[in-house]
């Protein structure tokens, strides 16, 4: 949402912290915001006894505190973020009802979907170790097949990101091999080939394209393309290096400088 909303009620001295993302909020608004936007992690680490009590004793709403904590007893998340929305006005008449219509669908879809998504949007957010647990959950409910084999094999190439973004790339190309010889993706053999060369050394490279028969033409210039990103990195890694050494310096400097000039004037 685009919007600007002016904030009708109490900011909170002592923020709600939402564990999953790691996020303080200070007003009713902003819980609002984050149920409208990220409405897949609408979980319990929203919807609990914590946060029923901080609105009563952060923002002074008692009525809407014993409101969730009726939802909460009755196990009704659709009555407890109604309450929420109901309190401050934050949809309108419209927005609202849409917003329950599409909350409804999601709470009717299959649990390994809406987990899904909850770990999509948690690596969004960065937070890359609890996202691969939620990743985990569902394959470890593959064997019961309740979803098909395409379904998990995004889930496998959306963990293989999520452990790219943790420098761990032997666990990044691990998933990515998972989903392609679940699906046979070139999309996803192509970011196999190219994660390879962030732990591997040429001659291990070279085996593996041996083990797996992959064209070995093709995949080169894939190894050639990643040492190029590689030695780009540590150059710019290196320009960012020196440039703060310079800073540091030339700080340093200034601090003489300034000490000198002090002292010759006293």
């Amino acid at each position: 949402m685009s919007s600007y909303y002016l904030c009708r009620t109490e900011c909170a001295e002592k923020p709600f912290y939402i564990e999953s993302i790691g996020r303080n909020i200070c007003s009713l608004e902003e819980l609002c915001y984050y149920f409208s936007q990220y409405i897949y992690l609408i979980d319990e680490s929203v919807m609990n006894l914590e946060l029923c009590k901080w609105t009563g004793s952060e923002l002074g709403l008692e009525k809407l505190k014993n409101r969730l904590l009726r939802a909460l007893e009755r196990e009704n998340p659709e009555e407890f973020v109604l309450a929420v929305f109901q309190e401050c006005g934050y949809l309108g008449k419209q927005e609202l009802k849409l917003f329950q219509e599409q909350f409804a669908e999601i709470l009717a879809e299959p649990e390994e979907v809406r987990r899904k998504m909850k770990a999509d949007y948690l690596v969004e957010f960065g937070r890359y170790v609890i996202a691969l647990q939620e990743y985990e959950k569902i394959l470890s409910g593959q064997k019961k097949g309740r979803m098909g084999m395409q379904f998990y094999a995004a889930v496998q190439e959306n963990m293989a990101a999520a452990y790219a973004r943790l420098f761990e790339f032997e666990e990044a190309a691990r998933c990515l091999w998972e989903s392609y010889q679940t699906m046979k993706s070139k999309k996803v053999y192509e970011k196999y080939l190219r994660i390879l060369p962030l732990f591997l050394s040429e001659k291990k490279y070279q085996e593996r394209l041996e083990q797996i028969r992959a064209d070995r033409k093709a995949a080169m210039e894939l190894w050639e393309d990643s040492q190029s990103m590689i030695q780009e990195g540590m150059e710019e890694d290196e320009k960012e290096t020196r440039s703060q050494e310079q800073w540091k310096r030339q700080t340093e400097l200034m601090k003489a400088e300034y000490l000198q000039n002090t002292a010759g004037g006293m």
